[in-house]
């Protein structure tokens, strides 16, 4: 695997991802959490920063992408920020303080980019590293 071809495309289309799923909770919050929750929930603003966030992260997904081997510090926060969000959210399931339904868009969002983001992560350190060396 190339990881210097490989990571920017996987960066690019996690910051786009991240876009397309928070940006609509700004613009059509009512649309947004009925397509996407079974009850709607009584905190938007929990909504909004969540999406908030994931709007600076896609930002910051798409700075890693226009130069992998520069920004490689940041390439953890990425999978450590989707496991928060991940653990969190499952945490939330677990303790019956979210429909589990509600939960289903965290494997899209996040669970499904982490063991991308840490491969990513440890074939820039290997490619990276011997370098600075």
């Amino acid at each position: 695997m190339d990881v210097f071809r490989v990571a920017p495309v996987a960066y690019r289309v996690g910051a786009i991802s991240n876009w397309l799923v928070s940006i609509p909770a700004f613009v059509a919050y009512d649309a947004y959490v009925g397509a996407l929750m079974p009850a709607k929930p009584n905190f938007p603003f929990l909504i909004w920063i969540w999406s908030g966030m994931a709007v600076l992260w896609g930002v910051m997904f798409w700075e890693i992408a226009g130069d992998v081997a520069g920004r490689r510090r940041l390439i953890k926060y990425s999978y450590l920020e989707k496991s928060v969000t991940s653990v969190s959210v499952l945490a939330a399931v677990v303790s019956g303080s979210l429909v589990p339904a509600n939960a289903v868009g965290i494997f899209f969002t996040d669970i499904i980019w982490i063991p991308i983001f840490v491969l990513i992560h440890l074939a820039v350190r290997r490619q990276v590293l011997p370098a600075a060396a």
